[in-house]
């Protein structure tokens, strides 16, 4: 059985298990080289699913939203995506001084997207814009959703023709990326962004759930108010454009089919954050897989380095919260290469560790009443449901096992050999391990996860 060596603070951390039956490696799917971005952009907006080709939708005197993602400004630019589209719609008669483009980053802010979109693209159109989800002034309500989300977005979108937009297919704590997300969070208020991520109190874990995530179906009701018309989601090695009701969950599919390993759901899961990670919020997405892959009495060994976790108690949590919507306006204002912009991520970071250490009743409180900043409460809403759903045991160099009781763990050491001892003591003889560590650590996808 292979070994694996984390990158710790104090030095490596080695993770050795038995060269026993029962031990499973997670890998990531080797998965075929894709052709080049513009190739297969062009095909997907050439044969789209669920709508006309893209060049055949605008009027000439159409004015044009077009969003990107933070997750898709590089190659709207280096790859020449926008140039693309642009050429499209050039096609159709629609000049790029009608062309509105929008780096639609939600609440994560614009580090260096204007600069990985390109001045030259940003040249072309006649307005380039970086949303922003406080700025009531230039946001325009919808109205509201079925689910009772109240609609604000950016005024620019708002009022265009034809909206368009490129983003990405893939995983997320909330289910997946792409189809309208690129609305909702995308270029929607902060108002709007609170009460949709509100939803993810729900009886199952949001991560990699698509069709049928009541979240989802309040994003996609989003993008219909909106009038988003084409979207085009990039995979890995793959491209899906068209109606986003239609095109979104073929994408989805794909992720399943081809890109995640599958994984039946086991008795002890073993997965690490990447590296030194700082505090436990490095556990994102992480806890959420290990609850899909575990058996609802199975055990969870989190590896977590926590060298600058803050100790606690935490201050009261009012202030907490205050600092939360502090904390992420500021990291949204600052600009990229401004020494503070990392300063106000681990502001948001200290937060949410307080946060994870109060109960989950609590945090359920927190975010029922719309306090604090609503991506960041709703992230540590998800952990720690998550490690209240197994029996999780961390393992850390800078948590103490008080702190970790705290955040809901039900023992901490610092070194995995302890760990796994205790675990293999709580389930027995003829277990199953499913091990998720890196380099090759993989988000899995279960298809009947346990409760």
């Amino acid at each position: 059985m292979p070994d694996w060596t984390i990158d710790w603070k104090r030095g490596p951390l080695k993770v050795n298990l038995p060269d026993e039956p029962g031990i499973e490696p997670i890998r990531r799917r080797q998965i075929p080289n894709r052709r080049p971005w513009r190739q297969l952009v062009a095909d997907a907006i050439a044969h789209p699913i669920g709508t006309a080709p893209l060049r055949e939708i605008p009027r000439p005197s159409d004015r044009v939203a077009f969003l990107v993602t933070d997750m898709q400004d590089e190659i709207i630019g280096e790859e020449g995506i926008g140039d693309l589209i642009l050429d499209e719609l050039n096609a159709a008669g629609v000049p790029d001084g009608n062309v509105t483009l929008i780096h639609a980053a939600g609440m994560h802010g614009h580090p260096a997207g204007r600069k990985k979109i390109g001045e030259a693209l940003i040249g072309r159109v006649g307005r380039y814009i970086e949303h922003d989800p406080f700025d009531e002034a230039n946001l325009t309500f919808l109205g509201v959703t079925r689910l009772g989300t109240p609609v604000w977005i950016n005024r620019w979108a708002a009022e265009a023709d034809l909206v368009l937009g490129l983003g990405q297919c893939s995983p997320s704590l909330y289910g997946y990326q792409g189809g309208a997300g690129i609305i909702l969070p995308g270029i929607a208020g902060a108002d709007t962004v609170r009460y949709n991520h509100q939803r993810i109190l729900t009886t199952r874990t949001n991560s990699t759930w698509g069709p049928g995530n009541p979240m989802r179906e309040d994003v996609m009701d989003v993008g219909d108010l909106a009038r988003l018309r084409f979207k085009i989601d990039c995979a890995q090695n793959a491209v899906f454009a068209g109606y986003f009701r239609e095109e979104w969950p073929v994408g989805v599919r794909y992720n399943e089919e081809h890109l995640l390993p599958r994984v039946e759901p086991g008795d002890i899961y073993v997965f690490s954050g990447a590296g030194a990670a700082p505090m436990i919020n490095s556990i994102y997405m992480g806890i959420e897989s290990a609850v899909r892959c575990t058996k609802a009495d199975g055990i969870v060994i989190a590896i977590v380095s926590g060298h600058a976790h803050p100790c606690f108690p935490p201050r009261p949590l009012a202030e907490t919260m205050e600092e939360f919507l502090y904390a992420t306006r500021r990291w949204c204002e600052t600009p990229p290469g401004d020494p503070m912009h990392p300063y106000w991520h681990t502001r948001d970071n200290v937060c949410k560790t307080e946060l994870m250490a109060r109960n989950l009743e609590e945090i359920s409180r927190v975010i029922a009443r719309h306090q604090g900043e609503p991506r960041s409460t709703t992230h540590v809403w998800s952990h720690r449901r998550s490690v209240e759903a197994r029996r999780c045991i961390l393992v850390s160099e800078g948590i103490p096992p008080a702190d970790g009781k705290q955040m809901g763990f039900i023992a901490t050491y610092d070194n995995f050999d302890a760990a796994y001892r205790h675990a293999r003591d709580l389930v027995g003889a003829g277990s199953r391990t499913l091990v998720n560590l890196p380099p090759d650590a993989a988000i899995p996808f279960v298809q009947d996860p346990c409760p």
